[in-house]
């Protein structure tokens, strides 16, 4: 449905937004494994979570709600019919874990989803897995995807590009096979799968490999920092590794949390947003607030089911251009759209490089960022894995597309909110892929 959004003079309060969607993925999909029955307090409610919901209980877990809360209790075994087809919507996560799931369990499955998700690479999960000993079948690199799990091997493996759902697809491969997996990073990536491992399971142990001092070989009186490994972070599962079960307490969705904090900044306002998770694979973007000329407080911090946690306060002043690349960008693929809006409105010319990643989303970002921004009078240049963006002072208000894409919508969304005049989203039901509340959320702080 076409959705108008008219300029505002002053937005601000204190807020709370949904669980995190990564979060609650994780626990619903870990559910399979698990000993006994697993509790998810502020579960994300939205359509990507319900394919996972609804896959797990094809699968053979019992999914109750008792005062609030969601209740899955695991099957003695997984279970399905041989082959049977599961739809997995939109959601890339729910494809790529569940294949790693199946790949370690006894049983065949058809991965498929919608058109979008049809298009997303799934060969970066099929080659791990394949290694390890699992036959998977893809239809030319993409869904649909068929998985016969099997006993699989121990495994080692080098994270070739930066994919926290590729990682996790290992780890939970190794997981259902009860085998000895290690994974190695060179870039960290979100880490929610191995606290979650630690926090209701056993055998996952994390070291994170940190440079340090030795002798300048050019000049022996000086120190130098080296790294002593080629990577960052080794994530090794333990053949006797298991999910027992239990509380997981899902903070809210830094992500989903970014576009309000993100609209203080633009405006000069202040957002309070509590309760919001603050893992330290997903700040950089609070980071990135600070250094374009925001204000970030985080108070009454506390770290719950494994996760870090807290109240964040952003003050808005005067943006200015920041380039954005390396690890910055990979710790906040899912906010560079709103990254780019803020750049309309910044002071300078923003670089983002780095966002390959940003072209196999539910839409292709980049271009349907650039192609929006385009509309309102920004220029902007495309480059191969980015966008350089012209910062303008005076925007006008157009009709934006969403292109099917959640993040689009909501960024966008927070862009008419400082333009000349009103603008339209062509669907503004697309939200409901992450954030359902999204416009109720928006009317709360407008």
């Amino acid at each position: 449905m076409k959705r108008e959004i008219r300029p505002v003079k002053h937005l601000g309060g204190t807020m709370s937004v949904p669980g995190d969607k990564s979060i609650t993925h994780r626990a619903v999909l870990l559910s399979l494994l698990a000993k006994e029955p697993v509790r998810i307090r502020n579960a994300a409610a939205c359509g990507d979570v319900d394919r996972s919901l609804a896959a797990v209980q094809r699968m053979g877990v019992t999914v109750e709600r008792e005062a609030g809360e969601l209740v899955l209790k695991p099957p003695p075994e997984i279970r399905i019919e041989p082959d049977s087809i599961i739809d997995c919507g939109n959601s890339g996560t729910t494809a790529r874990l569940l294949a790693g799931i199946a790949a370690g369990s006894n049983v065949s499955v058809v991965l498929a989803g919608d058109e979008s998700l049809m298009r997303r690479p799934m060969k970066r999960i099929v080659d791990p897995l394949t290694a390890m000993g699992a036959e998977l079948y893809d239809t030319e690199g993409h869904l649909p995807l068929t998985v016969h799990g099997k006993r699989l091997l121990p495994f080692e493996y080098r994270m070739p590009v930066p994919s926290a759902q590729v990682k996790s697809a290992v780890l939970l491969a190794g997981l259902a096979s009860n085998c000895t997996t290690t994974v190695r990073e060179e870039v960290l990536t979100r880490n929610h799968t191995e606290l979650m491992i630690q926090a209701i399971g056993e055998g996952l142990t994390v070291r994170d490999v940190k440079p340090v001092s030795t002798p300048d070989p050019n000049d022996p009186r000086k120190k130098r920092m080296v790294m002593p490994e080629s990577f960052k972070r080794e994530v090794l599962l333990g053949a006797d590794s298991r999910i027992v079960g239990g509380m997981v307490d899902v903070p809210g969705d830094l992500s989903t949390a970014a576009y309000f904090l993100a609209a203080a900044a633009i405006g000069g306002h202040i957002v309070t947003v509590v309760n919001l998770g603050l893992n330290p694979t997903r700040t950089a973007f609070l980071d990135y607030l600070k250094a374009v000329g925001a204000q970030v407080e985080i108070s009454d911090r506390v770290v719950v089911s494994g996760e870090a946690r807290g109240t964040v306060k952003v003050t808005g002043q005067g943006l200015k251009a920041r380039k954005v690349s390396g690890e910055t960008a990979v710790g906040m693929i899912d906010e560079l759209p709103m990254v780019a809006v803020m750049a309309a409105f910044a002071e300078g010319t923003t670089i983002i490089r780095d966002a390959g990643e940003l072209r196999v989303k539910e839409s292709d970002r980049l271009a349907a960022v650039s192609d929006n921004l385009s509309r309102i009078g920004v220029k902007v240049g495309m480059l191969e894995d980015g966008l350089a963006i012209e910062g303008k002072k005076e925007l006008t208000g157009a009709d934006f597309e969403a292109f099917g894409d959640h993040r689009i919508a909501m960024a966008f969304s927070i862009a008419s909110l400082f333009l000349v005049g009103p603008s339209t989203i062509d669907d503004d039901s697309v939200v409901a892929a992450s954030c359902p509340t999204f416009f109720d959320l928006l009317e709360s702080v407008i």
